[in-house]
């Protein structure tokens, strides 16, 4: 009888021969599976070993201000030049260990207060951006008495010193300077 190239691909072979082949692809893939839940259950118990140390537990209570994250995505405005934290919000109570009821903290109006439910990952203390401002205006007294000023090259009128430049030398005021 003449050989197809399918003959050649898949010889015959008798009951037998094919029982035991696919009791040995099923006893391999139990095998497959088995070892793919081991692998599985060792990754997670590794993730969480480490999720365990590195995580500490935030508390806020009642009456705490927060700032809540909300991504916001406007057309035409590059999203990571945008507000991404709101606030501040206050504390109304605590439901689980991981969400809070917020609502809305704006003593001056006497609108409605919106309440939200948040969860604990979207929140972080707040802090006023006030006394942020007065701690940067103290700056340049730092700033200056760290650094001294530069010796003026001896000029004699104002007009001279106006035009003297004493900073870093670029390659656009090299080629004035030639």
């Amino acid at each position: 009888e003449a050989e197809t190239t399918l003959d050649t691909i898949f010889p015959y072979s008798p009951d037998g021969a094919t029982q035991d082949y696919l009791q040995r692809l099923l006893n391999q893939t139990e095998e497959s599976r088995q070892l793919a839940r081991l692998r599985t259950l060792e990754a997670q118990q590794k993730d969480r070993r480490i999720y365990d140390a590195k995580h500490r537990p935030v508390n806020y209570n009642p009456g705490d201000l927060v700032w809540i994250f909300t991504p916001v995505r406007k057309v035409g405005l590059s999203e990571k030049l945008l507000k991404k934290y709101f606030g501040p919000y206050q504390v109304v109570r605590k439901l689980s260990e991981v969400t809070y009821e917020v609502q809305d903290f704006d003593s001056l109006t006497k609108r409605r207060k919106i309440k939200d439910i948040v969860h604990v990952v979207r929140m972080k203390p707040y802090y006023d951006p006030d006394m942020q401002k007065y701690s940067l205006e103290d700056s340049p007294r730092i700033i200056q008495a760290s650094n001294p000023p530069r010796a003026e090259p001896e000029s004699t009128s104002p007009e001279e010193k106006r035009m003297t430049y004493t900073g870093p030398t670029t390659r656009s005021r090299a080629k004035l300077a030639s």
